[in-house]
């Protein structure tokens, strides 16, 4: 912002208070038109942020429904593991079966979450709003390290088969301890 001397000479105290009046009604008018503009950037970045947040725990949700099907099945793979490991443990030269560690789940997102909040948008956004995103996030978070956890375990669970062991000669140790990961 640029403010320039008056392009006459000022001769009297009048001459002064209109310049110095001008110039203020110059400043004022060009702080305002900034705060404006700054305004009504602030506005459409908390109306993309509302939007991208929305779109995203849209499909949040989309992916929550599938992930609820999808651990009914992963339960009901590891009930079948517990139930080969029982029958492996009771009959380990006659058994013929498999074991199947694995793991589905569809990953909740915040990357919408994280922009609006690295670029300011939710400053911006009343607090009680704020507070509600914070929340759902802080529990999709929760769920995708639980997911996580859940996927290390399976993983874990099936080590001994990893290992090279004929699945009829596990020790009974490793079997126990299936057991107990698949658990």
């Amino acid at each position: 912002m640029d403010v320039h001397a008056p392009h006459e000479p000022i001769h009297s105290w009048r001459d002064f208070a209109i310049h110095l009046t001008i110039v203020t009604i110059g400043l004022f008018i060009a702080l305002s038109l900034e705060a404006l503009v700054e305004h009504l950037h602030n506005r459409h970045l908390v109306r993309e942020a509302r939007a991208n947040i929305r779109q995203e725990i849209e499909i949040d949700d989309q992916a929550a429904r599938k992930d609820i099907a999808l651990v009914q099945q992963n339960i009901d793979t590891i009930r079948a593991n517990i139930d080969t490991i029982h029958l492996l443990q009771i009959h380990p030269k006659d058994f013929h079966g498999s074991l199947t560690n694995s793991m589905s789940f569809d990953t909740l997102n915040d990357a919408a979450w994280r922009t609006a909040r690295d670029t300011g948008a939710l400053s911006f956004m009343p607090y009680g709003e704020v507070q509600r995103y914070s929340d759902l996030y802080m529990l999709e978070d929760l769920v995708n390290q639980k997911a996580i956890r859940a996927g290390e375990q399976s993983f874990r669970a099936s080590i001994p088969t990893l290992m090279g062991y004929n699945i009829s000669s596990i020790p009974a140790e490793e079997l126990t301890q299936m057991l107990r990961d698949n658990a």
